[in-house]
């Protein structure tokens, strides 16, 4: 008998291309949107007057971003690839303080330029539609244990 023949089922494959696919390129996004945050934040702070604890605390939820959004992108593709789901919601519960994060720089911030918003607005973007995708996708996989 030859490889991947003669077996008694074949099991569908339940990944979900266009997750994998947002995963992706929101990976690469936001290497670019950290970079290009980080510059406009260092240019905020030399022109504009910051209260002193705005900016630090500004300043340190910048780089709390570099800790959860590379957890966050890392259990959605691990999930998606494996079809697990445990992984794949825990990807959506760390969607939550992200979600926060880019509403906070869009509305809340202390300055906020034109290009920020749109910063945050496509990173948003990439972040609901992983979240959409990513639980569409858990839900798959839950089914088909179930009815395994």
């Amino acid at each position: 008998m030859q490889p991947g023949e003669g077996s008694a089922r074949s099991r569908p494959i339940l990944t979900s291309l266009p997750l994998q696919i947002f995963i992706y390129f929101g990976g690469w996004w936001d290497v670019l949107f950290w970079v290009l945050s980080i510059l406009v934040f260092i240019y905020k702070g030399f022109t504009l007057p910051y209260p002193p604890q705005k900016f630090a605390a500004e300043f340190v939820v910048q780089w709390l971003f570099l800790i959860v959004e590379p957890t966050r992108l890392f259990l959605g593709s691990k999930g998606n690839k494996t079809e697990q789901s445990g992984p794949l919601m825990f990807s959506v519960l760390l969607s939550c303080p992200m979600i926060a994060f880019f509403v906070y720089f869009l509305q809340y911030q202390t300055y906020i330029l034109k290009v920020e918003v749109l910063l945050n607005a496509i990173s948003l973007a990439f972040c609901c539609i992983q979240v959409l995708f990513g639980m569409l996708a858990a839900v798959r996989f839950v089914q088909a244990a179930r009815y395994a």
